[in-house]
């Protein structure tokens, strides 16, 4: 169905709808909502989470150090994810912040957590508890634990996500348990509050696959999570869980590790977060923050020139940036549900090894698109088109944006990027053309990721991104309209089509 159009969204004297009460004329009938499941409340209530595993920020004097924690509030994420790690004590600086952990005793599951915390205040800060690591779901004994866990501490921590992580890929590791068919049993019998999955696709023989700027293989593994995932616990697709993944922020410096020798560049660290928003997923945790130590110093991080997350590097401040940026958005994205996902993929090439498994957009995709067109603005590739992906929602609950129906919001993204290129050597330009038709809709809104505000896109409407380039919306004939948009490489914008009705999650301006 389409959504409402200006008109149609007015409230009529008998017709107003009340929260989950249809009034009319006549008696009032009851339209009760389903609750929402408890992964999807929860992120409601905390917002969107953006998590770095830390090392060795929690002991050594470093719990108090004020640069390092005043550093860690300008990065922008969400919690600080411990692994293992010892947490620091309540009287700390560590000790106050939003926190995550894989903590997990396999001999006894329902002594995982100290029971000291259960009486501490930062019991009310564990964000997210993901027991231990890309475990074998596929193993009786491991399910058999992961009931006995989740069972004694679910009722616990009403507020905390429960969840454990798999490798996003079947085909390459994840100890052959994680099949579609693995995964299903998995959540039937443990019944996660969400999906989480981890894919680093840019090293050696992962380049292999990233081709004209494609992470084929990450686009591949979020795509099955997210359908596992919105097909819900009881695989029906009745009551879908949100997901969640682990990004890449390091490279391997050892021999072991040698399938990840550089650090994603800045385009590269926009792609993956930015196509997790598109797709829909609403925990985004970054491996890692700071170089490890725990890990025999096989992996480091980007961000510091300095050990344990000190004097910042360009791409502290490139993370930051996208921490921010994706924050902006995330009132709204935490109450919409992902509907469609489709793609204007870049000119095929031989090293196409892995089908990304997205839909070609075409115009059925939504009631009011007719063009789609890509143009790469750069040298990148020899100038060849990269990928845009569009990513479809409505509204979590109809009751989140009041009296209207059948919203429908949009995100376009750039999907190029470019192992040592910047966001601006991977800019595109999509021409997006609209037909509203009898629908009354004569432009769109715009979720500004910058500020966070709303912004009415109507003809005439003009942005600077760069000198001499500007993204602008413009009336073509009668109803039909032009959005021409400029985006650097790895970015996405969220729209909805200008119906009257509120922006879900945001505050009328």
């Amino acid at each position: 169905m389409k959504p409402l159009s200006p008109r149609a969204f007015l409230l009529k004297s008998c017709g107003l709808i009340l929260g989950v009460m249809v009034v009319g004329c006549g008696d009032a009938i009851a339209v009760p909502e389903q609750p929402l499941d408890r992964g999807h409340r929860i992120l409601i209530q905390r917002g969107l989470q953006l998590n770095a595993y830390v090392v060795g920020l929690t002991t050594g004097g470093r719990e108090n150090d004020p640069e390092i924690w005043k550093t860690w509030e300008s990065s922008h994420f969400t919690s600080v994810d411990l692994n293992t790690q010892q947490l620091a004590s309540t009287d700390t600086i560590a000790g106050k912040k939003p926190w995550m952990t894989w903590l997990g005793n396999s001999e006894n599951p329902t002594q995982s957590l100290p029971d000291h915390f259960f009486q501490s205040e930062q019991i009310q800060n564990l964000v997210g508890w993901q027991y231990k690591d890309e475990q074998d779901i596929g193993s009786e004994k491991e399910l058999q634990e992961l009931e006995t866990w989740i069972r004694h501490y679910r009722p616990r921590l009403p507020n905390t996500l429960l969840y454990t992580n798999q490798h996003g890929d079947e085909r390459f590791g994840g100890f052959g348990s994680t099949s579609n068919l693995n995964i299903s049993r998995y959540m039937r019998r443990i019944q996660p509050d969400l999906l989480m999955q981890d894919t680093y696709p840019y090293g050696i023989w992962n380049d292999l696959g990233n081709q004209g700027g494609r992470p084929a293989q990450l686009y591949y593994a979020m795509m099955r999570y997210r359908k596992l995932a919105l097909a819900g616990n009881d695989g029906t697709g009745r009551k879908p869980i949100p997901y969640g993944l682990w990004i890449q922020t390091f490279k391997g410096a050892a021999a072991g590790i040698g399938n990840w020798p550089r650090f994603p560049s800045e385009s590269e660290l926009r792609q993956q977060q930015f196509t997790a928003l598109t797709l829909g997923f609403k925990l985004i945790s970054a491996f890692t923050y700071n170089s490890t130590t725990d890990l025999g110093g096989r992996f480091s991080a980007p961000f510091f020139n300095q050990p344990f997350g000190k004097d910042p590097t360009p791409a502290f401040q490139h993370i930051a940036e996208i921490n921010q940026q994706s924050l902006n958005l995330g009132p709204t994205l935490v109450r919409l549900l992902s509907t469609d996902v489709r793609i204007i993929p870049r000119p095929p090439t031989l090293a196409d090894l892995i089908a990304p498994d997205i839909s070609r957009w075409d115009t059925k995709a939504d009631p009011y698109m007719t063009r789609l067109d890509v143009k790469n603005l750069g040298t990148l590739y020899g100038g060849r088109n990269g990928d845009v992906l569009v990513g479809y929602f409505k509204p979590l609950r109809e009751s989140f944006d009041g009296p209207a129906t059948n919203q429908q919001y949009f995100m376009l993204t750039n999907g190029l990027a470019g192992k040592k290129h910047s966001i601006k050597q991977t800019r595109q330009q999509l021409t997006v053309e609209f037909d509203f038709g009898e629908s009354e809709i004569t432009g769109l809104q715009r979720l500004n990721r910058k500020t966070g505000k709303v912004e009415p896109i109507q003809a005439g409407w003009t942005e600077e991104v760069a000198p001499g380039l500007n993204s602008r919306f413009d009336a073509v004939s009668d109803r039909k309209y032009r959005l021409t948009l400029i985006l650097d490489g790895g970015t996405g914008d969220l729209f909805k089509f200008d119906t009257g009705a509120p922006f879900v999650g945001q505050q009328p301006q």
